[in-house]
């Protein structure tokens, strides 16, 4: 599972790159969709076939908050300090502003929380309003955010809320996901949802996509584990099925939205191998803990090569896309090894003896001792909490 989070953290960087980067690996809002899949089962894993966050929920939301904010406060400070050595433009950006749009700005780029809501507002009159899209405003507010591409961390963030309260009920989970299914089909029938950033950045309708890596996990782990007894290396098969469809997802030559919805399908059918896999290699597990530090450093990392190649006169679209992926390689390895890896030994004081696993899509693997198989239960099997 290690590569593919990384292979999806690359589609995001791609398409971030523009002209036609965009069209390669699985595009960037599928990679976010995709995400939240995979988010979906790795934390259903913990909290379901792991016994060391029952009744911690505080434990847990402590677990979240040390995976994901030392990096990205990291790479949001390294960031401010460009924009103070680039000669500021960024803050003048601040002075057009109300002080209500200053302030949402200010709090959300501390706390992420709210940069996912922020693509719903805009200035109207000068004033701050819910404008339904950030294309309609007369100050694009996302040109505030440090870390732009964090506001997906705000929907997952809004995810591990509920988490705790949804995954260990099955009944909550079906509802959960029919009202969020009925949703989107609402706003698309109404016409609101087929357009961004209803798209992918409403959390009420993503939570669609967290439920069915939840699913995925509690229902079809079980069934694999117990095939792979007979078949030895359908992991193996899987996972290389999951990587050839990032490679060739833009050539099926059908509907987008259709391919999109195919590809959900066919990420929540295979990540159960994608899974098992990664228990049995090494070298995807060091993979995946690139996947998170790439994707909150590459917005810096394009930053810094746009000021070099402008600076030096140099326009080399190739060498460019090049340089950047390489950087966001290089960079994702030092965070990790400054900041992830000392932070990982305060992670492992928080879970209890029973051990855990990479719980988080984008997030370093914790490399600590999972469960026994039999602890992944099948959905109707699992016990309620009251």
């Amino acid at each position: 599972m290690g590569f593919l989070r990384t292979l999806l953290a690359l589609s995001v960087v791609l398409d971030h790159l523009g002209g036609g980067n965009a069209d390669h690996l699985v595009g960037g809002r599928l990679a976010v969709q995709l995400f939240y899949v995979i988010s979906g089962f790795l934390i259903s894993y913990v909290l379901t076939a792991t016994d060391h966050y029952q009744g911690a929920t505080g434990k847990f939301y402590a677990n979240r908050f040390l995976r994901l904010f030392p990096i990205y406060l990291a790479v949001a400070a390294m960031t401010l300090m460009a924009h103070v050595m680039s000669g500021g433009a960024f803050f003048r950006f601040y002075e057009a502003l109300p002080f209500s749009a200053e302030l949402f700005l200010v709090l959300s780029n501390i706390f992420i929380m709210g940069q996912d809501w922020l693509m719903f507002f805009g200035i109207e009159h000068s004033a701050l309003a819910f404008t339904g899209s950030f294309a309609r405003s007369e100050v694009p507010l996302y040109q505030g955010l440090l870390v732009p591409q964090a506001w997906t961390l705000g929907v997952e963030m809004s995810f591990y809320l509920v988490a705790p309260f949804v995954l260990r009920s099955p009944r909550r989970l079906l509802i959960l996901l029919a009202a969020s299914l009925a949703l989107r089909a609402v706003l698309i029938a109404v016409g609101i949802g087929r357009s961004d950033p209803w798209t992918y950045r409403f959390f009420p309708t993503e939570l669609a996509l967290f439920l069915i890596g939840s699913l995925s996990h509690q229902v079809l782990l079980p069934r694999y584990k117990a095939w792979t007894q007979k078949a030895k290396r359908l992991p193996e098969l899987g996972a290389a099925a999951l990587f050839a469809y990032c490679l060739l997802h833009f050539s099926i030559g059908i509907n987008p939205t259709v391919r999109d919805g195919l590809a959900v399908l066919i990420f929540a059918a295979l990540l159960p191998l994608a899974f098992l896999f990664q228990s049995r290699h090494r070298l995807d597990k060091a993979i995946g803990e690139l996947s998170y530090p790439i994707y909150i450093c590459h917005s810096l990392v394009i930053m810094l090569f746009t000021w070099l190649f402008d600076e030096i006169n140099l326009h080399q679209p190739m060498l460019f896309a090049a340089l950047v992926i390489t950087g966001c390689i290089g960079f994702s390895a030092l965070l990790n090894g400054l900041i992830a890896d000392p932070v990982e030994r305060l992670r492992n004081r928080l879970r209890a003896d029973a051990g855990g696993t990479d719980d988080n899509v984008l997030a370093p693997s914790a490399g600590v001792r999972r469960r026994p198989a039999a602890a992944a239960q099948p959905l109707g099997s699992i016990r309620r909490v009251p």
